[in-house]
């Protein structure tokens, strides 16, 4: 599915791409395909809004490769957030699967990126409701969350604040997969 010899596209939206990419980091910290003190830079970064200098389409490969062959489907000569949105939100879960089959631990529930509502916001944590049932989340990435505001959640942080259009087009075509 992704080739080593298949160019890959410049990320337009680096800090929105983070926002879905970082929550993955430690997983591949844990591979030692990633240094810790980097995706710590990394996820700084997002949080401060400073200026993303690192070159992060050499950091998540997986990712920007898919986000690349979707950008080029689209027409597109860079990821943009329409391209970093379609692949996290509404084709992740299929190249999950498919890193499955190279990478037998994945848990493929545990890697996705869900919709979710605010449902409590405290000093504890966001507590979101998604289909797994209630959780609390990390807004690190995150401001002006309201209860009943939609978000997407990967792992243990909210990446962004959507539209509840959105979710719901990504909760119906979950119900008919």
């Amino acid at each position: 599915m992704v080739s080593k010899f298949m160019k890959i596209l410049p990320i337009k939206d680096k800090e929105l791409f983070l926002r879905y990419a970082i929550p993955c980091g430690k997983v591949l910290v844990s591979r030692g395909e990633l240094e810790k003190e980097l995706l710590e830079r990394l996820g700084s970064s997002v949080k401060t809004g400073k200026e993303i200098e690192i070159p992060v389409e050499n950091v998540f490969r997986v990712a920007t490769s898919m986000c690349s062959i979707i950008a080029k489907g689209m027409g597109k000569n860079e990821i943009d957030a329409e391209v970093i949105r379609r692949y996290f939100l509404l084709e992740h879960e299929k190249a999950i699967k498919w890193r499955q089959q190279i990478r037998p631990e994945l848990k493929v529930s545990e890697c996705l990126v869900y919709p979710g509502r605010v449902i409590k916001i405290d000093s504890q944590g966001i507590i979101v409701k998604t289909k797994l049932g209630e959780k609390t989340f990390r807004g690190d990435f995150i401001e002006r969350l309201q209860k009943n505001d939609w978000v997407s959640v990967h792992y243990d942080y909210i990446s962004e604040k959507i539209k509840a259009s959105y979710a719901n087009k990504i909760l119906s075509r979950e119900r008919y997969e």
